[in-house]
C-alpha cells in the first residue's frame, strides 16, 4: 500500500515538474549542459503535447489517403528522373530496401509506373499526361506543406512562384538522395573488394555501411523540415528534429521488417491483397513520424516563448487587451524611429510572451486591419509586421473600439426591444472606456 502511495506521489511530482516548474525557472538560472538538457526536455514535452492537441494521428490518416492516390505519379516522377540519367534500376533497388516484405506490391507498382510513363510520353496525350503527373505530385506536396504549416502556426502558403521553385527542387532532391544512397553502397563494396587495406578495415566499414540508412534518413528529414514549412526554420532545430524523426523511422523500419513473420498469416486470409493493408500501415506510421518531427522542430524553435504558457492559455480579456496595446505600441515606436518591422518570434522575445499568445494577438490585429504583413529585414521569406494605419491618429480609444467590435455579432438576439436596456448599458461602458483614452496616442505610451 505504501509503495503504491509513494509511486503515485512520484508520478504527481514528475507531472508537476513537467507542466509547471520546468516552465517557471528563469533561463539564466541554468547554463551550459544543464540548460541544454532542460531545453531538450521542454522541447520533447511540447512536441508530445502538440502531437495530441494538433491531432496528428488524424492528419497522418489524411496524408495516407492522399499519398495512396498519388503514389503512382510520385514514384513515376522519381523513376522518370532516374531513367533520364540511367539510374532507374538503382532507384528501384533503394525503394525495395525502403519497403522490405512488399515485393508483390512493389512489382505491381513498378508495372503501373512503367505503363504510366509510356502513356505520358506517347502521342497526343504527352502534354496532358505530364501535366497530370506533375499535378498529382504537386497535390501531395501541397498537402504536406499545409499540414506542417498548421504545426508551425503559419496561415499563408507559398506563392505560386515559390511553390514552383521549391516543389521542383523537392522532386529533384528525392531521386538524388536515393541515387546517392545506393551509389555510395556500391562504391564502398567495390573499393573493399579491390583494396587490401580497405579489406582489412571491412569490419569497421561494415558498421559504417549499416549507419548509412540512418544518415540518409537524418539528412532527408532535416531537409524536409527546412524546405517544407512556409517560414524560416533554424538549421540546428531542423537537425534535432531530423535526427529524432530519422532514428524513429529506422526503428519503425526495423520493427516492420522483423514483424514480417505475421505476413504469412495475412496471406492465408487475404492472399496477395495482404500487401495493401500492410502498406497503409507503413504509410500511416511514416506520416505520423514526419509530423511529430515537425512538432519537435517547432517546439525547439519556440521553446523560450512557452514560459508561463499555462497562465497565458486562459488569459483574461483585460490582459489580452493589454498585450494588444503593448504590441501595437512596440510596432508604432519602431516605425516612428525607422527601425523596421518585427516578426512574431522577435515580439515574443522582446516581451517574453508565449508564441501562441503572440500569434493569436497578431492574427486578430491583421483581421482588424490594424497591422499588415511585410518581409523581415533580417530574415528573408519570414513575415514581419508594421502598423497599417496612421500612427499619428491611432489612439488607444480607437484600438479599444476596434477590439470591442471585432468578431461576429450576427446572432438572433432581440437587442432593439427585448434586450435593449442591456445592450445600451454595454454601449455606455464601451463609450466610457474609449472616451477616456480617445486622445492618447499609442505611439506616446
Amino acid at each position: 500500500m505504501n509503495k503504491k502511495i509513494s509511486s503515485s506521489k512520484f508520478f504527481q511530482r514528475c507531472w508537476l515538474f513537467l507542466t509547471k516548474e520546468l516552465w517557471r525557472a528563469p533561463i539564466h538560472e541554468s547554463k551550459g549542459l544543464k540548460n541544454k538538457l532542460l531545453n531538450l526536455l521542454r522541447t520533447l514535452y511540447l512536441a508530445g503535447r502538440g502531437f495530441i492537441s494538433d491531432k496528428l494521428n488524424v492528419r497522418a490518416s489524411a496524408l495516407t489517403y492522399t499519398t495512396l492516390l498519388a503514389v503512382v505519379p510520385v514514384v513515376a516522377i522519381i523513376i522518370g528522373i532516374g531513367r533520364g540519367f540511367g539510374f532507374q534500376a538503382m532507384i528501384e533497388n533503394e525503394l525495395t530496401k525502403m519497403l522490405p516484405g512488399q515485393t508483390q506490391l512493389l512489382e505491381m507498382l513498378f508495372k503501373f509506373v512503367g505503363k504510366y510513363l509510356e502513356v505520358a510520353q506517347s502521342g497526343i496525350v504527352i502534354g496532358i499526361g505530364i501535366v497530370f503527373l506533375i499535378g498529382s505530385v504537386w497535390t501531395i506536396l501541397q498537402s504536406i506543406e499545409v499540414a506542417v504549416n498548421d504545426i508551425f502556426q503559419v496561415k499563408s502558403t507559398r506563392s505560386l512562384t515559390r511553390q514552383l521553385s521549391d516543389y521542383l527542387s523537392t522532386m529533384l532532391l528525392l531521386p538524388t538522395l536515393l541515387i546517392l544512397s545506393s551509389g555510395f553502397s556500391v562504391y564502398l563494396n567495390t573499393a573493399i573488394a579491390q583494396n587490401k587495406l580497405l579489406d582489412m578495415l571491412s569490419p569497421i566499414l561494415n558498421i559504417l555501411m549499416t549507419l548509412i540508412p540512418y544518415v540518409i534518413s537524418w539528412l532527408g528529414f532535416t531537409l524536409l523540415y527546412i524546405l517544407i514549412p512556409n517560414t524560416k526554420v533554424k538549421f540546428g532545430n531542423a537537425v534535432l528534429a531530423g535526427f529524432i524523426a530519422g532514428f524513429a523511422f529506422q526503428a519503425f523500419q526495423f520493427i516492420y521488417i522483423n514483424g514480417q513473420i505475421w505476413v504469412s498469416r495475412y496471406d492465408a486470409i487475404y492472399g496477395t491483397f495482404a500487401a495493401i493493408p500492410l502498406f497503409l500501415l507503413w504509410l500511416q506510421f511514416s506520416w505520423t513520424i514526419v509530423l511529430f518531427g515537425a512538432e519537435i522542430a517547432f517546439a525547439a524553435q519556440n521553446v523560450q516563448n512557452f514560459y508561463f504558457e499555462n497562465e497565458s492559455r486562459n488569459v483574461s480579456h483585460r490582459y489580452q487587451y493589454f498585450i494588444t496595446i503593448l504590441i501595437m505600441n512596440l510596432l508604432c515606436k519602431r516605425l516612428m524611429k525607422g527601425q523596421g518591422a518585427l516578426t512574431a518570434n522577435e515580439i515574443s522575445s522582446e516581451y517574453q510572451m508565449p508564441i501562441r499568445l503572440t500569434n493569436r494577438v497578431l492574427n486578430n490585429l491583421l483581421d482588424m486591419k490594424m497591422i499588415t504583413k511585410t518581409t523581415s529585414f533580417h530574415e528573408k521569406d519570414v513575415s514581419a509586421y508594421i502598423p497599417a494605419v496612421d500612427i499619428n491618429t491611432l489612439t488607444v480609444g480607437l484600438l479599444f473600439e476596434k477590439l470591442f467590435e471585432f468578431g461576429s455579432e450576427d446572432f438572433k438576439l432581440d437587442i432593439k426591444t427585448l434586450h435593449k436596456s442591456q445592450w445600451s448599458a454595454l454601449l455606455i461602458v464601451e463609450k466610457s472606456i474609449s472616451g477616456q483614452v480617445d486622445n492618447v496616442l499609442i505611439k506616446d505610451l
